[in-house]
Formats: C-alpha cells, sequence, structure tokens
C-alpha cells in the first residue's frame, strides 16, 4: 500500500514564511520539491521605445509629435516664396506606476529550514518585475480595440492613444487635415499571404503625416501570440524559399526573411492573465523600433528593477527577527498614435 503523506496546511500557500504555515520546509520528512513550469521570457520590450529619464525628473513623460509639410510650391516671379508650414501633432502623457513584491522571513524559517533552494527561490524575487512588464506591454496589444481595461490590481489602464482612440481603429484623425487613415485590417483576416499582402498595401495608403501627405515608415515586424497555427503560417510564410501557396517549387517566396516574427505569449490572455481563447488568432505588422520611420509606443523606465535582500537595516525588524526581502520598478507605456502598426484582430 503507498504511504499517504498528510497534508499540514490544506491551503498550503501564504504570504508570510514562518513554520506553522509551511511546516514542508522543516518537518523530518524527506521531500522533492519540483518547481512548476516556466517563466514567460520576456518580447514585448523590443517592440517599444524605451526611454530611461532617472529620478528626479518628475512622474510623468510627454512624448509629442512634431510635423512639417512635404513638398516646394512654385516661386513666381516678384512674389515671396510660399511659407513652410510647421505644426505640433498629437501627444501622450505617460505616468510612473510602481509596482513591488517582498518576502517576510521569521528567524525560526531561516535557521531551521531544511530546504535552501526553495528559500532562495522565494527570497530572490528575480521574476516578479519583468513578468508584470511583459503583461502590461503586452497587453497594449491585447486590448489593443478597447479604449481601457481594468487590470489585475482593479486598477483602470488608459489605453486610448493621443489621438484618444483605440490603438487598432479605423478612422484615425490627423491634426491639420480632414483626412483619416486606418490602422485596423478590414475583416480582421487571419493571417495568410492574402492577409499580409493587404497590409502591405496599407503601408502605401494609411501612413500619413498631419497635414495629410504621404509619409513611409519601416515595417519589420510581425507579432502574433503562441497559437501554433498563427505561428506556423507566419513562419511558413516568411522561412519558406519558395512560394508556399504555390505546388511549383522554383516559384521564388517574395516574403522570405522579410520581417522578424515575435510571439507574445501573454497576447491571449484576460486582464489578470488567464487564456482568453477569443484572441488566440490576433496578429501585427510593426514598425518597431525604427527610429523616424518606426511607430510611436513608448517604455518608460522611471525607475530600473532594484531588489533589497534586506538583512541590514531598516529590512530588519528586530523585535519580531523577520528578515524582509523586497523588489520594486517603476515604469509608464503609452503610444502617441497608431501610424506604424496595423492590426488585424479575427475573433475566430
Amino acid at each position: 500500500m503507498t504511504d499517504v503523506i498528510p497534508a499540514f496546511n490544506v491551503e498550503n500557500q501564504g504570504t508570510f514564511l514562518n513554520t506553522a504555515t509551511f511546516q514542508e520546509l522543516t518537518d523530518i520528512t524527506t521531500r522533492h520539491f519540483i518547481a512548476v513550469g516556466g517563466f514567460i521570457v520576456p518580447q514585448a520590450q523590443q517592440l517599444f521605445i524605451t526611454e530611461n529619464p532617472g529620478g528626479a525628473q518628475g512622474e510623468y513623460y510627454v512624448a509629442q509629435e512634431y510635423d512639417i509639410d512635404t513638398y516646394a510650391s512654385a516661386k513666381y516671379q516678384g512674389v515671396d516664396a510660399a511659407k513652410a508650414k510647421f505644426g505640433i501633432g498629437y501627444f501622450k502623457s505617460i505616468k510612473a506606476n510602481r509596482i513591488g513584491k517582498e518576502a517576510e522571513i521569521t528567524w525560526d524559517m531561516r535557521y531551521y529550514n531544511k530546504r535552501t533552494e526553495v528559500m532562495t527561490a522565494i527570497t530572490s524575487l528575480p521574476n516578479y518585475c519583468p513578468q508584470r512588464v511583459e503583461l502590461d506591454l503586452t497587453h497594449r496589444f491585447t486590448f489593443c480595440t478597447s479604449s481601457s481595461y481594468v487590470n489585475r490590481d482593479g486598477d483602470t489602464v488608459d489605453v486610448t492613444t493621443g489621438t484618444g482612440n483605440p490603438l487598432a481603429y479605423a478612422t484615425n484623425p490627423l491634426k491639420f487635415s480632414s483626412s483619416t487613415y486606418s490602422s485596423r485590417l478590414s475583416g480582421d483576416p487571419l493571417f495568410s499571404k492574402g492577409a499580409l499582402e493587404l497590409a502591405q498595401t496599407m503601408m502605401t495608403t494609411e501612413i500619413m503625416n498631419n497635414f495629410g501627405e504621404k509619409r513611409v515608415m519601416q515595417f519589420n515586424t510581425i507579432v502574433t501570440g503562441p497559437n501554433a497555427t498563427v505561428v506556423n503560417a507566419v513562419r511558413q510564410l516568411i522561412r519558406s524559399m519558395s512560394d508556399n501557396t504555390q505546388t511549383n517549387s522554383g516559384v521564388q517566396n517574395t516574403h522570405q526573411n522579410e520581417y522578424r516574427h515575435v510571439i507574445l505569449q501573454n497576447l491571449a490572455t484576460t486582464a489578470f492573465g488567464a487564456p482568453d481563447s477569443t484572441k488566440k488568432n490576433w496578429w501585427f505588422v510593426v514598425a518597431a523600433n525604427a527610429g523616424l520611420l518606426g511607430w510611436q509606443g513608448y517604455f518608460i523606465n522611471f525607475e530600473g528593477v532594484n531588489l533589497t535582500p534586506s538583512t541590514v537595516g531598516n529590512g530588519i525588524d528586530v523585535h519580531k527577527d523577520i528578515w524582509y526581502y523586497n523588489v520594486r520598478q517603476s515604469y509608464g507605456i503609452g503610444v502617441v498614435t497608431p501610424r506604424g502598426l496595423l492590426a488585424s484582430c479575427p475573433v475566430s
């Protein structure tokens, strides 16, 4: 008969590390602890422009467009030349938000603990901030059709661009023209060669300055979630040597190596980070980190990740013999305009 080890605590979870709550770390039983799965490797930040303003610079970062017109005008004899146009475009005010996590550990747990590797994993706190940053950055894509969402802390997050509209929107306004442009593919097609070429057509028709004049951007990245059907379709199209829609292997694949492919593991998730199958087929083409030829999505790192292994000074409660370990980070996210991003958001 197999021995059944009784549970000392039905929930076996908590935030205060002491021998009463987590007897498994100090009791007489020999146990082999196994971590449950691995963390997501952060990918989303590479899609954004990162700025590090540092301290004493205020808690807001304002990113704002400026614009000039494009073409010279006729210069008639004896008449002043036409004056160049200049304008201040849309802006986004990005506020710092602070995140953190901490662990508190009693003297008894530190002294009697038998599983140092488990204790190390708990007290090092290395993943909390990077994983939250990845979730929040990814959710700019996840909630691109909305003006706001309520995040896992219960806070309402404004995800509009400087135009006041969602990131994926069909009629984005221009500041000095009655024309509009779209950042969302008509009909929200599933990813395919034809759908990508629809997006490529939009790259030539939907990129304008605020005066309604044609501009160009360097669309260089396809963004998807981890759904195998979408991932494989993208990989097949941009990696095949021949056109994968043709039976003739001699037909050249004009899309080979045309884009890099970034997979966001949290794309098809709820605000809390749980799977959301309604967004599994979403995909985007982005002009990412291409300078003046790229989209203006910003990640402002006001305070880098900092871990306080609080075994000295204020990190110790000398009366209760408790050690505190803390990790903190402050950052903000904002998109000035959706120009430079094209989204397809099929529901099935």
